[in-house]
């Protein structure tokens, strides 16, 4: 059965919500990203995501952490077939807050 897939490009900002992980090929990443369409936690989606960006790749695996809030922009594919999850494709991404706790570990 061949299953049609939707992409478009997308701009959200999100959390991310474990330590990002190298992808199956050189200068790949994959990470989660918590995405609150509404202000109450019960609307919150999770994503899987990943990119090729040399940049974003070297800063998800060294530099930004769990619970950082970040600003990401790239193509989101969609398949017909609902048991497929979407998957985000990313290749501009801002850190705009760093996670409370690790801001409190960087005083001093």
């Amino acid at each position: 059965m061949d299953t049609k897939h939707l992409t478009k490009h997308l701009t959200v900002d999100g959390y991310l919500e474990t330590v990002p992980t190298p992808g199956d090929a050189p200068y790949k990443a994959r990470f989660q990203l918590i995405v609150s369409p509404t202000d109450d936690a019960v609307d919150d989606v999770t994503w899987s995501c990943t990119t090729r960006e040399p940049g974003i790749v070297h800063a998800l695996l060294t530099e930004i952490q769990p619970g950082d809030l970040l600003h990401v922009s790239g193509l989101l594919t969609q398949s017909d077939n609902p048991a497929e999850p979407a998957r985000f494709t990313v290749d501009t991404l801002e850190v705009l807050a760093t996670a409370p706790a690790r801001a409190i570990g960087n005083c001093g």
